[in-house]
């Protein structure tokens, strides 16, 4: 077992409406970083974090759950919540010892009650924290209407650092704006490719956009 100082270890809290997809993304985590050797799935049941019966019941987060992995030398304890309002006060108790937050909201949906109440949360304890986009691969998802919604609602603070490929309805990879570089997925795994030619004028404007944000 590793020891880390306290300098490497981060308290990431993730927030977000029930089914926006927390448990399902800290799952992802934990697959990549090799912690785990397969894929759960909420619908299946069989998901780390949601080991409760009536979790895997219900196929909601009832209680809160620290899924720790490991990511370039340094320990990051995933905290995953429950999006349900009943269960207020798990999301309470992992805010009091998070580091950031992450906040899920999905590309069909948009900004929902539960990414508003988490964003009041965050800024009240002014903890650091970003926007997750998940569901990309669904009908009717639309990344760049959730990244308009969130501008609108939060303000021009909201700025894209990792925006998805997509080809023929299904996120093939990422591209990162700040580095400009593309990864693409294959089998569970990540590799770096290059920009498609027919996103570079829009990485181009999404970064000037950056750019003025932070300025």
């Amino acid at each position: 077992m590793n020891v880390y100082p306290a300098a490497n270890i981060r308290n990431v809290c993730l927030l977000g409406h029930s089914g926006d997809g927390k448990t399902s993304l800290a799952e992802s985590l934990l697959f990549m970083t090799k912690a785990t050797d397969r894929l759960g799935k909420v619908s299946d049941g069989n998901t780390v974090l949601d080991y409760d019966p009536e979790e895997i019941k219900r196929q909601i987060s009832i209680s809160l759950s620290v899924a720790p992995i490991e990511f370039e030398k340094n320990k990051i304890n995933v905290i995953d919540t429950p999006g349900y309002f009943d269960f207020a006060g798990e999301v309470l108790q992992a805010l009091r010892v998070a580091d950031t937050a992450i906040i899920a909201c999905t590309a069909k949906s948009g900004v929902g009650v539960g990414t508003e109440i988490a964003w009041k949360h965050v800024k009240k304890l002014t903890i650091p924290r970003a926007f997750y986009v998940s569901k990309l691969d669904e009908e009717n998802a639309d990344f760049y209407k959730t990244l308009d919604d969130l501008r609108d609602k939060f303000g021009i603070s909201v700025c894209p650092v990792i925006i998805p490929i997509i080809a023929d309805g299904k996120c093939t990879g990422v591209i990162d704006i700040i580095s400009l570089k593309a990864y693409e997925m294959k089998n569970g795994a990540s590799s770096e490719t290059s920009v498609p030619d027919s996103m570079k004028a829009q990485v181009d404007d999404l970064r000037a956009k950056l750019a003025e944000s932070v300025a």
